[in-house]
């Protein structure tokens, strides 16, 4: 009797371990899936970006004050603002004509909003 008991305890034991590893894993997926699904910056904290990087382009490298300035003005972490301006000096170098093209852009935006007639 006790024998039987064992067994069937022991059987128990095992069903408990491989339902509780299986919804571990399930949870465990579930998180990773969260956490990893790519998320656009918005279209300003993209401007922001964008401006600073080609008003800075003779060196597209943030100080860590300029960094915490943009990650508040973005609403994004530092790390994010680091990343983001890798990315960026990687694509800028990668496709130099358009790249080019997008800094001549910015840069009318801003001498346009200079001039006396443009708004800040």
């Amino acid at each position: 009797m006790v024998n039987i008991i064992q067994k069937k305890f022991a059987s128990i034991q095992v069903q408990l371990k491989q339902s509780t590893c299986e919804a571990i894993m399930i949870l465990r997926s579930r998180f990773l899936d969260q956490r990893r699904k790519r998320r656009n910056f918005t279209k300003k904290s993209t401007e922001i970006l964008n401006e600073y990087f080609y008003s800075h382009l003779a060196n597209p490298y943030p100080s860590e004050e300029a960094k915490e300035e943009l990650a508040r003005q973005c609403g994004i972490t530092v790390s994010q603002i680091s990343n983001w301006f890798g990315n960026k000096r990687i694509r800028y170098k990668k496709n130099i004509v358009k790249a080019q093209e997008e800094a001549n852009r910015y840069a009318a935006k801003a001498a346009a909003s200079m001039t006396p007639g443009g708004s800040p």
